[in-house]
């Protein structure tokens, strides 16, 4: 599809002008191509329709690498001064919650639901020293690929995160759509990110551990919009977790 606009309407005009100031927000770093936010008024915003279809499994590692882009330029740019346990206020002055809290009782029933070690989870949360980059929905139909172009799209959410942890929400959202993946579609996916941000900030022991969050999160979704499979089901690799 091209030409022409999308309209998205929010319920609640609080997110509807959040998603307006991510838009902006990530617009500014200037890493990859979004639509343009044409109008917008209290429940609605009005984008630019891009050209593009839902990613193939090819298409993941030139996601994974424009992905890794993006954190960078983040990082580079002011998150090298936020911490992962508090809210970070941009120069703009946009206000990105804190990684930990917005998703600890979620988390925490989830775990306790799929009988996953509670505390174990609570641990991977709490660890403030890490690197921050940033959480925007990576579901696998947020993006655009039209050719050698890829649009990033969908700016409700908004929060602090560790490197990687977007990547493995990729990987996780693919495999929960078309299947297990192959080894080296997931390796050229990790290669791709881990040199756009430096490799030492994306240790695939990290990535198997924020795969397992993502999975604790989709668990309601399974059988519907668009997730077929089951993460344990297409998992690559080990459950990094202990089971309660």
């Amino acid at each position: 599809m091209s030409g022409g606009i999308f309209v998205k309407r929010y319920d609640d005009p609080e997110r509807c002008a959040a998603a307006a100031a991510h838009h902006a927000w990530i617009t500014s770093l200037d890493a990859v191509r979004l639509p343009r936010l044409l109008a917008g008024d209290a429940r609605h915003l009005i984008f630019e329709r891009l050209p593009g279809h839902t990613p193939a499994v090819a298409d993941l590692p030139r996601i994974a690498a424009r992905l890794g882009r993006l954190h960078a330029a983040a990082h580079r740019r002011e998150l090298h001064a936020a911490r992962l346990n508090r809210h970070h206020t941009t120069a703009t002055g946009l206000v990105i919650p804190d990684f930990a809290n917005p998703r600890r009782a979620a988390l925490h029933r989830a775990a306790a639901a799929a009988g996953v070690d509670a505390a174990a989870v609570g641990a991977l949360l709490d660890r403030p020293s890490r690197p921050a980059a940033f959480y925007k929905d990576p579901n696998v139909r947020n993006y655009l690929v039209d050719r050698e172009d890829i649009a990033f799209v969908d700016f409700d959410d908004l929060t602090l995160a560790p490197f990687g942890y977007d990547l493995a929400g990729l990987l996780v959202t693919a495999s929960m759509t078309y299947g297990r993946l192959d080894e080296q579609t997931v390796a050229h996916c990790v290669d791709a990110y881990r040199a756009a941000v430096a490799p030492h900030l994306c240790h695939p022991t990290d990535l198997h551990q924020f795969a397992e969050l993502h999975h604790l999160l989709t668990l309601r979704y399974v059988g519907r919009n668009g997730y077929r499979h089951s993460w344990p089901a297409v998992r690559p690799w080990p459950c990094p977790f202990p089971l309660s």
